[in-house]
């Protein structure tokens, strides 16, 4: 994004969430596996219950209820094209409390993802819009704030527009690269393999094609946390090769973070190196090279003079620099993994052994790279388990996989995909979908080095009483086949809804909060629930209110 957009997003009338002191926990675009983070994370002093204001004037334009890891959160549309969002909130404010808890009984559901119509909530700029909180994945009280494009979704740094609020004279750090040379390529101080340096040796020889990763963390007055970096600019010979801007992210490219990011070394290490050069399958708009995709050739016997210059929204910047002397030596060529099969980025990939078939589009990876399909003995499966890579292989987005049942199929319905880390795994394993056709059952994967097979379920959920206090209900309802899809919860025949929380398999209620009114005696309370595989379990108790 252009600094005049810049100027001109920070000059629109944008104000805090909240009323203390804005400090951040978190900043945008933070690599995680498998996403960026998608928001900032302003502190609340530990506390809950804190006021959460209406940065902008808008409308109320959604609510989310624990559908996914959002916990309570609500959107407010903008007249510019914007559209901020509030995560991990304790309660939303009074008339928009009601309006959600009038859908939840409109349609029996607890967890919710609601519309409102433009013009029905109102909000103007510092307006109280709810309540912060602890709720959702939130790991403590904070409140994650999202800026979106209304029109595209896409994902932009809300410090774009609050700037104004975080006062920042603090340059980012800068603490190492690591090389990237291109197999069968290049080579990087006399070694074919990838490997870090720190930047003080200042002299380095390599021959061939090599991309460059860096470490880099960005700081913030007064507070101890580290931040992901907005801008990274690398350059050979005072020519630019390379530049990501972290801003105006497709919520589509979340993965693509595992592509750009060093994921294999984060894995083992818990450290991000970013890489300064674009794999060919990754199509990240906030990268930005040549041709060359910012892979640098050394292929001249002279100094390459590279540097790194590592900078803020704040513009606040750290630039190191190093030479490389390139050198001619022998490039070793990649060997081939034992037992491995090709995958291509650029193509749809079909992979066929007994009992199993794969499927994954093109679209789906950062590069070529292999396939290594394992077999195992599932216990109480009905196949074989398979995997597909011995170290963890997260695509960009989900691909098809078909098992053969093995024996007869006594119920076709009852059957589905199942997908364990490990087969001494002692969780239960995760549900991957599956239709019965042909022979076959079809699922889903976007991870291919976990373990698949088929499973069947036609053990109905348990359902464990644990409070019959009309004032403080309480229930657990577990599955440990194909997972709960969904519950209900009546007394004498009026729907009651019923809550959760963090534990998704502990619901709770007061029926002083439900459409029930007390009578003083004995009514019945009815309990259901219902996997994913259709099997169905009713509760009934009695309880007196």
């Amino acid at each position: 994004m252009s600094l005049l957009v810049n100027l001109l997003l920070s000059a629109l009338p944008f104000g805090s969430p909240v009323h203390i002191p804005v400090q951040l926990a978190g900043n945008f675009g933070e690599p995680r596996p498998n996403h960026f983070h998608g928001g900032i994370d302003v502190k609340t002093d530990r506390e809950v219950n804190l006021g959460v204001y209406s940065i902008a004037d808008g409308y109320i334009s959604g609510a989310v209820i624990e559908k996914y890891g959002e916990g309570h959160a609500l959107m407010v549309a903008h007249p510019n094209g914007y559209t901020s969002y509030y995560f991990h909130l304790n309660r939303f404010a009074p008339q928009i409390e009601a309006a959600v808890r009038k859908w939840q009984y409109a349609h029996r559901q607890y967890a919710c993802d609601i519309k409102f119509p433009r013009g029905e909530f109102p909000v103007a700029k510092g307006q109280l819009i709810a309540l912060s909180g602890n709720t959702g994945s939130s790991q403590g009280p904070h409140i994650h704030l999202e800026m979106h494009r209304t029109k595209n979704d896409n994902l932009c740094d809300p410090l774009n527009f609050l700037k104004g609020i975080v006062k920042d004279r603090t340059a980012p750090a800068v603490y190492a690269f690591k090389t990237y040379p291109q197999p069968g390529e290049g080579v990087f101080q006399h070694s074919p393999s990838s490997r870090i340096f720190t930047f003080d040796k200042g002299h380095f020889q390599a021959w061939g094609k090599v991309g460059f990763g860096v470490r880099a963390n960005d700081h913030m007055d007064g507070v101890y946390n580290n931040y992901g970096v907005r801008y990274t600019h690398l350059y050979c010979d005072g020519r630019l090769v390379f530049t990501s801007d972290v801003n105006d992210i497709p919520t589509s490219c979340h993965r693509m973070v595992n592509s750009w990011g060093d994921y294999d070394h984060f894995l083992s290490t818990k450290i991000w190196f970013m890489k300064s050069y674009i794999e060919p399958g990754n199509t990240l708009p906030v990268l930005r090279a040549g041709k060359d995709r910012g892979i640098i050739n050394f292929n001249q016997q002279r100094d390459y003079h590279l540097r790194y210059v590592i900078s803020d929204v704040f513009g606040n910047q750290t630039v190191k620099e190093f030479v490389v002397r390139g050198e001619p030596e022998a490039i070793p060529k990649p060997a081939r993994p034992e037992g491995a099969s090709p995958l291509y980025y650029a193509k749809d990939n079909h992979f066929k052994a007994d009992g199993v078939q794969l499927n994954i589009p093109r679209g789906l990876l950062a590069k070529d790279s292999w396939i290594q399909p394992q077999y195992f003995h599932a216990a109480g499966a009905l196949s074989m388990g398979y995997s597909f890579s011995k170290a963890s292989f997260p695509l960009f987005h989900y691909a098809r996989i078909s098992i053969k049942p093995a024996g007869v199929v006594r119920n076709p319905k009852k059957l589905y995909i199942a997908m364990r880390t490990s087969m001494g795994a002692a969780a239960p394993a995760s549900f991957c979908g599956g239709e019965y056709a042909d022979g076959w059952v079809t699922g889903r994967l976007r991870e291919l080095s976990g373990i698949y097979y088929i499973a069947s379920d036609e053990t109905s959920p348990a359902i464990t009483q644990m409070n019959l206090n009309p004032h403080h209900l309480f229930f657990k309802i577990t599955d440990t086949g194909s997972g709960l899809k969904g519950y209900e919860a009546y007394v004498d025949g009026k729907f009651i809804l019923l809550a959760f929380g963090k534990n998704k398999e502990v619901f709770f209620c007061d029926l002083a909060d439900t459409p029930v009114r007390p009578t003083g005696k004995e009514r019945t309370l009815k309990v259901i629930a219902v996997d994913n595989r259709d099997n169905r379990h009713e509760y009934m108790t009695k309880i007196k209110y």
